[in-house]
């Protein structure tokens, strides 16, 4: 409970009210309408959210698969479940990943592709609302904490002729966030994308794949680096997959992926 001079010095400076980082709304940070102090949310101060918002984005604590993050089919129903309960993941792999494991050392996500954060990444992708960028990193600082701390972050990079016309990589900026939030150095020059590829969005595992065959390429000075690599949504993993395998034929010693949701269903 805040105190009520301290409620009142706040509104005489102009200091009660703050913005919401995901709708937008003025709300006051000091109290709630029950008049207790609320949270604020994966963004903290840097990212505020209202005690509405709050609840949008809850992480994802369900199972999952340990190797590829994609929660289980529930039986008889051939979909994904959406528990956010705090029952641990379960230590079994998933299908797909027993018959062909992930290039990457570990992985770790905050929440699935739907909803709020859905809404939120998007916003950020396609709008340019790079405002968005200290709440979808604060995701992914609470999602890292089941990781090893690395040497160095970076992000997936985009290709050059990608980037001047988009302006900016969705996924460097929740790097930039992250780094800013923990401080571990931000190495963007240690992986390059060096083959364009056509939007992955609707298409199949297979072609995804081919798309991003031998697209990257590291550079030296990724030898004998722990790293986390940051992308904001993963979908079958294609493209992490075949960062991971570059920064490995370069020498890294191990590379983690971090990424902010994972999409509930395979291509």
């Amino acid at each position: 409970m805040i105190p009520g001079f301290l409620r009142r010095w706040c509104r005489a400076l102009g200091l009660s009210q703050t913005r919401c980082a995901h709708c937008l709304r003025p709300f006051s940070p000091l109290e709630t309408a029950s008049g207790a102090s609320p949270a604020t949310g994966p963004g903290g101060a840097a990212a505020p959210l209202c005690p509405e918002c709050c609840l949008l984005f809850l992480p994802y604590n369900g199972p999952r698969c340990p190797r590829c993050g994609l929660p289980p089919v529930e039986i008889g129903t051939g979909k994904q479940t959406a528990d956010v309960s705090s029952r641990p993941a379960p230590l079994s792999r998933c299908g797909q990943c027993l018959q062909e494991d992930p290039p990457w050392d570990g992985l770790a996500c905050y929440g699935l592709y739907e909803g709020a954060l859905r809404d939120a990444l998007l916003r950020l992708k396609f709008g340019g609302e790079l405002s968005l960028a200290p709440l979808l990193g604060a995701c992914l600082l609470e999602a890292s904490r089941c990781l090893p701390r690395p040497d160095a972050l970076l992000a997936v990079p985009q290709h050059p002729a990608h980037l001047r016309r988009r302006g900016f990589n969705q996924a460097h900026e929740l790097a930039k966030a992250l780094h800013r939030l923990t401080g571990l150095p931000l190495r963007p020059e240690l992986l390059h994308r060096v083959k364009p590829a056509p939007p992955q969005a609707g298409l199949a595992a297979a072609q995804r794949r081919r798309n991003v065959r031998r697209a990257f390429q590291a550079a030296p000075d990724a030898a004998s680096l722990c790293l986390w690599l940051i992308d904001d949504v993963m979908t079958t993993g294609s493209t992490l997959a075949e960062s991971c395998r570059a920064l490995r034929a370069a020498g890294a010693r191990e590379t983690r992926v971090l990424f902010v949701a994972r999409t509930p269903r395979r291509d």
